[in-house]
């Protein structure tokens, strides 16, 4: 009797054969999804890594030393930082596969915003053993320049000379810009003085004379579109009656020092208003003081306490504010930060043909502020050494049908401390 082995009759051999053959195709399939997990994680690194890369990158696109160099210099620079910034971000590359260097780094060619390019080969933790190579990752993202907002602009859209630093004066804004709504050929002009902005530009032209002793770190930006007024939609609040007839003034109500004061219901002045002049102190409670059909003059003044406060210039023909003969603040000047004229310290209104007179600032004068002066109608004039300061930690502004600083005045405008990305750069991708 002779005995026949049949596979069909036992099983096992045929799958223990098969488990052979299958097993190399098993375990490659196990090394993908391991590392499957891993070149998933590698590429949102690269991802982070590329994102740091173009924000480091994005605070070289206002260097105007760098944008003088030659295009390798300029290559050679942006790449290390976009690397070191890269590095930095993954810790020194970490779970990045292995990087490709120098890395990707294209600028537009007016310097508004760069995209940086990160490449990768993935790294392997099984997947090689059967000769399986990993992925080539890749990782873009784009910085645009954040066009800084114009806490200087002169909205009068035909006058030369919208904005004018001459015999020494400087115009200065920090962390916002410089902007002329004017169309004409020297809507921004330059004489002997310093204009410095995160932006400086106009709709019309930038000119300058006597360059060699001009002070511009910014290039200016011709053509640009104009800026809108930003406080256009406001009214302020309408003033009934008068508290003080014309000529009278605040001299009608004072104490020592002077204590205006609108709880008492005294703060609608008629005709021109004189506040200083008298060896005292001036102080004004929170509140909005209007004078009607008048100047504002600060003559030798000396305020000691004008926080929450707004000096409108109203009527069909309003006047100016004069600050003048050495007035001085020995303390912050503080716009309101909530009603109908919240941020507004000086709000000059247009007179019933659109016009209103200059306001000027001169001999020696110095005024610390936080808030904006408003004089949509009206020049904002400063002369003979005066100073227009932002206060410390606080923002400024000047927003004027034009603006001029002459005679070594000076106005230093800032946006607020805390007031965001003004100039700096951002993401767009």
């Amino acid at each position: 009797m002779k005995t026949r082995l049949s596979l069909r009759a036992d099983p096992r051999g045929a799958i223990a054969i098969l488990t052979a053959l299958m097993l190399p195709a098993m375990l490659a399939a196990g090394a993908l999804v391991l590392d499957g997990g891993l070149w998933l994680v590698e590429s949102a690194r690269l991802q982070l890594a590329a994102d740091a890369a173009a924000n480091g990158v994005g605070y070289l696109l206002s260097n105007t030393g760098l944008q003088a160099e030659t295009a390798s210099q300029q290559q050679a620079v942006l790449q290390s930082v976009a690397l070191a910034e890269a590095e930095g971000a993954s810790d020194n590359a970490s779970l990045l596969g292995t990087l490709t260097t120098p890395v990707g780094v294209t600028v537009a060619s007016d310097w508004s915003s760069a995209t940086v390019t990160l490449t990768a080969q993935a790294g392997s933790v099984l997947a090689g053993m059967f000769g399986l190579a990993g992925p080539r990752l890749t990782a873009t993202a784009t910085i645009g320049s954040a066009p800084a907002g114009a806490c200087v602009l002169a909205l009068n859209n035909s006058a030369g000379d919208a904005i004018d630093a001459n015999n020494m004066g400087v115009i200065k804004a920090t962390g916002c810009g410089i902007f002329a709504d004017s169309s004409a050929t020297d809507a921004i002009y330059l004489n002997s003085g310093t204009i410095d902005g995160e932006t400086v530009a106009a709709v019309g032209d930038f000119a300058e004379s006597n360059s060699g002793s001009n002070t511009l770190p910014e290039t200016p930006t011709d053509g640009a579109a104009a800026k809108p007024d930003p406080f256009a939609a406001l009214t302020p609040p309408s003033a009934s009656g008068c508290d003080f007839p014309s000529g009278t003034g605040f001299t009608a109500w004072k104490s020592t020092p002077y204590a205006f004061s609108p709880a008492n219901n005294t703060n609608v002045f008629c005709g021109n208003t004189t506040i200083g002049g008298n060896g005292s102190t001036d102080t004004f409670a929170p509140g909005v003081y209007y004078v009607i059909e008048g100047n504002l003059v600060f003559n030798n003044a000396t305020i000691t306490q004008a926080s929450g406060v707004t000096f409108v210039l109203a009527g069909s023909s309003p006047g100016a504010l004069q600050w003048t003969n050495y007035s001085n603040t020995n303390t912050d000047m503080t716009a309101p930060t909530s009603g109908a004229t919240a941020g507004i310290l000086f709000w000059q209104e247009c007179g019933s043909g659109g016009t209103s007179p200059t306001n000027t600032m001169a001999g020696g004068s110095s005024l610390v502020v936080s808030g904006a002066f408003y004089a949509p109608c009206g020049k904002l004039s400063m002369s003979n050494n005066a100073q227009f300061d932002t206060a410390s930690g606080g923002s400024m502004s000047v927003i004027a049908d034009t603006i001029e600083a002459v005679g070594s005045a000076g106005i230093s405008a800032s946006a607020s401390s805390s007031g965001g990305a003004a100039g700096k750069p951002r993401l767009t991708q």
